[in-house]
C-alpha cells in the first residue's frame, strides 16, 4: 500500500512539474519601452507583438526624469530612448545601463564588423574614455550635425558664390560669410547663421579636437581655461552679440531649422537629417544647398560629430535582458531599421543598410556623399560624465543672457560659465563616490 501511495505521489509530482515547466515556457513577458511614438511607432509595436505572442511590448512616453526615478525605485522601463548618446558615460558611471558587448557577438541582426564604428562611437565607453570599450547601445541613426545647409536664394541676392560641396571652409570664413549675408535693415530680418539649441557644446568640442585640445581638464572635473578654448566659447557669444544670430533686438521665430526654411537664415549647421526635415518646403531641392562642416585651419584636421545621436539602451535592472536584446537587435537591423533607412532621416548604424538611403535627387545625393565622407572624421562629444547635458545648457544660457543684456563682456561670460560648470562638475563627482 505504501509503495502505491509513493508511486502515485511521484506520478502526480512529475505531472505537476511538467505542467509548471510548460506554463513557465509559455509565460508571457511584457517589456516596457520608453520612447516617443515617432522613434518607436505603434505600427512597429503591433508588428512585433503579432509575431511574438510570448514577448509583448508596451510603449511609455519619453520622460528621462521618470526613468531615473523608476530606476532608483527598482522598476525602470526595460528599453529607453536616449536623446543623445553623449550622455552614455553619465549613465554608465552610475551603473544604470546593460553592457551589450557579449550580445553583439552572438546577434543575428548586428554583426560587429557591420557596425559603423565612427557614427556609433558615442555608445561605447570604457569607464574613462568615450568611443572605446564596451557597447551600451546604438543610435537609431546618426547625422553629421555640423554640415552646412544654405539658402541659395539669399546667396544669389547678396551676390555671394555658393560654397563648395567638397572643400570645407574654415570657421573664420564661415563667420565672415555669415556676417556678409546678415541683413537686419528691413522688416524681413535675415541672420547669417543660427546655432541651434545645445549644438554649441558639440561644435565647441569639434573645434577643440581640431586644434588638439580639450574642453575640460583630463579628469573632466574642471573646464579648460586655455586661451584658445576661451576663444572658441566667445565665438558663439559673438554671433549673437554682433547680430549675426538672434538676440534681444532681433529674436528668432521658432527654432533655427524652421526660421531657415522660412527664409530668415542664410546658413544652418544641422546635418544630413535636416534634408528630410526640409522636404516639406516647396522647391526645397533647388532652393537649398549643402556644404561640409567647417574646419579651424585651411588644410587642417577635419572633425565632426553626431551629438552622440538619438538611440536606445537597455536598463541594467531589466528582469528580461535576453528578451530586451531581441527587441533591440530587431529594431536596429530588422523591419524598423530598414524602414528608417529608406526615409533618409539619418544614417543607419549598420553599414549594410546605408545603401537604402534615398538618392533620387541631386539634393539627396550630395547630402549623402557629404555625410558618408564626414563620418570618417567623426569623434565622440567632449562632455564630462559627471553632469548631464542640461547642466551645460542651463549654465551657458545664463551667461549668454547676461552678455546680451549688456551686464558683462565676453570674457566675463566665459568666466561665469566656467565657474558654474566647475561647481556642477565637482558635485557630480561627489554623487558617484
Amino acid at each position: 500500500m505504501k509503495k502505491r501511495v509513493m508511486l502515485s505521489l511521484i506520478v502526480v509530482g512529475t505531472i505537476l512539474i511538467s505542467v509548471l515547466s510548460g506554463s513557465s515556457a509559455m509565460a508571457k513577458v511584457t517589456l516596457r519601452i520608453m520612447s516617443p511614438e515617432s522613434d518607436f511607432t505603434d505600427a512597429w509595436i503591433t508588428s512585433w507583438n503579432t509575431a511574438h505572442p510570448d514577448i509583448q511590448l508596451v510603449r511609455e512616453d519619453l520622460d528621462q526624469a521618470k526613468w531615473v526615478a523608476d530606476y532608483l525605485a527598482g522598476n525602470p522601463a526595460d528599453l529607453m530612448n536616449i536623446g543623445a548618446g553623449a550622455e552614455i558615460p553619465f549613465f554608465v558611471k552610475r551603473g544604470m545601463l546593460l553592457d551589450l558587448s557579449d550580445y553583439f557577438k552572438k546577434s543575428s541582426y548586428i554583426k560587429e564588423d557591420d557596425i559603423d564604428l565612427e557614427g556609433c562611437g558615442a555608445y561605447r565607453f570604457d569607464g574613462e574614455v568615450s568611443g572605446q570599450g564596451s557597447w551600451y547601445g546604438l543610435p537609431k541613426d546618426y547625422n553629421n550635425v555640423t554640415a552646412i545647409t544654405y539658402n541659395k536664394e539669399i546667396f544669389t541676392k547678396a551676390g555671394v558664390p555658393f560654397p563648395s560641396a567638397t572643400e570645407p571652409m574654415t570657421y573664420k570664413e564661415f563667420y565672415e560669410l555669415a556676417k556678409k549675408l546678415t541683413d537686419t535693415s528691413g522688416p524681413n530680418v535675415i541672420f547669417g547663421t543660427e546655432v541651434h539649441g545645445n549644438w554649441p557644446f558639440f561644435i565647441a568640442g569639434d573645434m577643440a579636437y581640431m586644434i588638439d585640445k580639450k574642453l575640460h581638464s583630463d579628469d573632466y572635473l574642471t573646464m579648460n581655461d586655455d586661451p584658445e578654448i576661451r576663444e572658441i566659447w566667445k565665438y558663439f557669444l559673438r554671433l549673437h552679440q554682433e547680430g549675426i544670430s538672434s538676440n534681444f533686438e532681433h529674436p528668432i521665430s521658432g527654432w533655427a531649422g524652421s526660421a531657415f526654411q522660412a527664409g530668415n537664415i542664410a546658413m544652418v549647421q544641422l546635418g544630413y537629417w535636416f534634408g528630410a526635415s526640409s522636404a516639406g518646403v516647396e522647391g526645397y531641392a533647388e532652393k537649398f544647398g549643402w556644404a561640409p562642416a567647417p574646419i579651424m585651419e585651411k588644410g587642417g584636421k577635419r572633425v565632426t560629430n553626431s551629438l552622440g545621436a538619438t538611440g536606445f539602451v537597455i536598463s541594467s535592472k531589466t528582469k528580461y535582458p535576453d528578451e530586451a536584446f531581441q527587441v533591440f537587435e530587431w529594431y536596429m537591423g530588422g523591419e524598423p531599421g530598414i524602414e528608417r533607412a529608406k526615409t533618409g532621416w539619418g544614417i543607419p548604424p549598420l553599414k549594410s543598410l546605408q545603401d537604402l538611403l534615398p538618392e533620387e535627387t541631386e539634393f539627396d545625393q550630395v547630402r549623402k556623399q557629404i555625410a558618408l565622407e564626414e563620418v570618417k572624421y567623426m569623434k565622440p562629444p567632449q562632455l564630462s560624465p559627471y553632469v548631464r547635458l542640461q547642466v551645460y545648457s542651463t549654465n551657458w544660457n545664463a551667461a549668454k543672457q547676461a552678455v546680451l543684456a549688456g551686464d558683462i563682456d565676453l570674457d566675463q561670460a566665459v568666466d561665469m560659465f566656467f565657474e558654474a560648470m566647475n561647481e556642477a562638475l565637482a558635485l557630480g563627482k561627489e554623487e558617484i563616490e
